[in-house]
């Protein structure tokens, strides 16, 4: 029986690495990007990804691609709606209908209320999670889809690209005077725990909108705490704030927790706490 084979769009990306090794030793894996090589890829441009989808004919295809800065989409509506909308368009409109398509979506759709947050009720406060949101919309126009909505930290693997864990590690080691926030709420997975359960998502054959978080959410202030005591690190020079002190930061919502209900009935079992996730660092 022949290997399945995946193509992930963005493997050059901070969560990219983890997929790849997740389905690398099962799959046919091909992982694509802009700048990738000796095959790369314009996913904005529609004959690209159809010259791409016609030479690889995946039978899986990932989707990571996003413009993710907050600041950026705002400064760029354009490119914001090109990155994390209009790539999505253009892979649903070219693969075949038997393809699997995940979409890597963000905790960032939900309103400024407090959660945990069902997958029900979306009303993003900024381009970013305005436009994720679409891209989720256009995901969905494939009948076999998966958007799964997530927030998440680990080792980068990449020069160009670090995730709030690193910042923390990075600047604790500094003795940096870095603001935490006590007022803004997660619950985000490790990379290489949310690289498994995207495969073992796909070969569950789960389609529709899900929550891929931890059990439970924790502020980022005590966040970068537990990962100070777990990695032995003096955090005494973090100041804990609330994010309103600035003023010239874009509005996001402050409780990003999401409820885990619909993923662990459909996946079968129970997601991870965050404390066990921050063990994995």
């Amino acid at each position: 029986m022949s290997r399945k084979s995946v193509l992930i769009c963005g493997g050059s990306g901070l969560l990219g690495s983890y997929v790849t090794k997740a389905f690398e030793e099962n799959y046919t894996v091909h992982s694509l990007s802009r700048s990738s090589s000796p095959l790369s890829c314009d996913f904005t441009d529609t004959g690209a990804v159809q010259h791409v989808i016609e030479r690889l004919k995946p039978d899986i295809v990932i989707h990571l691609i996003a413009l993710t800065s907050i600041e950026a989409c705002e400064q760029d509506t354009q490119k914001a709606r090109a990155i994390n909308a209009t790539t999505v368009q253009n892979i649903v409109r070219n693969i075949p209908p038997e393809t699997h398509f995940t979409y890597i979506s963000t905790d960032q759709v939900y309103p400024d209320t407090a959660g945990p947050h069902a997958e029900t009720h979306t009303a993003p406060v900024n381009i970013y999670g305005t436009t994720k949101l679409e891209g989720e919309e256009a995901a969905l126009q494939h009948a076999k889809t998966l958007v799964l909505r997530t927030n998440l930290f680990g080792p980068s693997q990449i020069s160009k690209r670090s995730s709030l864990s690193d910042f923390f590690i990075n600047s604790f080691n500094a003795g940096e005077k870095i603001a935490m926030f006590d007022d803004v709420i997660f619950s985000p997975l490790h990379m290489d725990t949310l690289a498994n359960l995207v495969k073992e998502c796909i070969e569950k054959n789960i389609l529709g909108v899900y929550n891929l978080g931890s059990r439970n959410g924790m502020s980022k202030a005590e966040f970068g705490y537990k990962i100070a005591a777990h990695l032995g690190l003096d955090a005494s020079q973090a100041q804990v704030k609330q994010s309103g002190v600035i003023k010239t930061r874009i509005q996001r919502p402050k409780d990003l927790r999401m409820s885990t209900i619909k993923i662990e009935e459909a996946i079968g079992h129970a997601m991870p706490a965050l404390e066990e996730e921050i063990k994995k660092l």
